[in-house]
């Protein structure tokens, strides 16, 4: 691994709040596709795009009716979910994490490319934790090269979408490649931080990694 690898390195643990950084290789390939998972995922995928990074971009989620950037490709996917109960303005449904995961068609076909796949996702989620797990063991297993990047829900969110993001690191840690941060380390420092810049945070400090990690120079 030469200089500026081991730097990049460096920089990101600086960057990584618990040591939830496993073993990761920098590749030399200069063909990066992004796939965002689940809606911390997509949204993170689109901050990038907006960004002007040269890479394909990919969103696995449930879209329907958002504006898509011409540049980004869309893979619907929708989570299976349980109602949890009915309030006054209709059913509240929670992610059904007992359900398998299927993968769509055309999300299994994008893995047979020749370059470094930069998955991210929000945990806590169906589609974001479920992807980001068994995706990320895949390409382990198939020798690919990747880096997936995934974020701890915030607080606010709620005790179960922590708990899910949590167990889902434990299982992960044995897995190369892949980096964890917490979304509420963004508030240190900024206990004034408006709900509304809470999740853009997220997103920049997404950024923030792939830019240490894959770029800097």
């Amino acid at each position: 691994m030469d200089n500026n690898a081991k730097n990049r390195i460096k920089a990101l643990q600086k960057l990584s709040f618990k040591p939830w950084l496993s073993e990761i290789e920098i590749s030399t390939q200069t063909e990066t596709h992004f796939i965002g998972f689940g809606s911390g995922g997509a949204n993170a995928v689109k901050y990038i795009w907006s960004q002007r990074v040269k890479a394909q971009f990919t969103m696995v989620n449930d879209q329907r009716g958002a504006e898509i950037p011409e540049g980004i490709k869309l893979i619907p996917f929708i989570s299976p979910k349980i109602l949890k109960f009915t309030g006054k303005y209709g059913d509240i449904t929670v992610p059904d994490m007992a359900q398998p995961l299927v993968l769509p068609d055309d999300l299994s076909k994008l893995f047979s490319e020749n370059c470094r796949f930069v998955l991210l996702a929000s945990l806590g989620g169906y589609t974001g934790t479920k992807m980001a797990e068994a995706l990320s063991l895949m390409l382990h297993n198939a020798q690919k090269d990747y880096i997936t990047i995934c974020s701890v829900p915030y607080r606010f969110e709620g005790r179960n979408k922590q708990i899910i993001g949590l167990q889902a690191i434990e299982r992960m840690k044995t897995i190369p490649n892949c980096h964890f941060f917490e979304l509420d380390q963004l508030k240190d420092g900024q206990e004034d931080m408006l709900l509304c810049d809470a999740f853009p945070a997220g997103d920049r400090y997404f950024y923030r990694i792939v830019y240490e990690l894959l770029f800097k120079q």
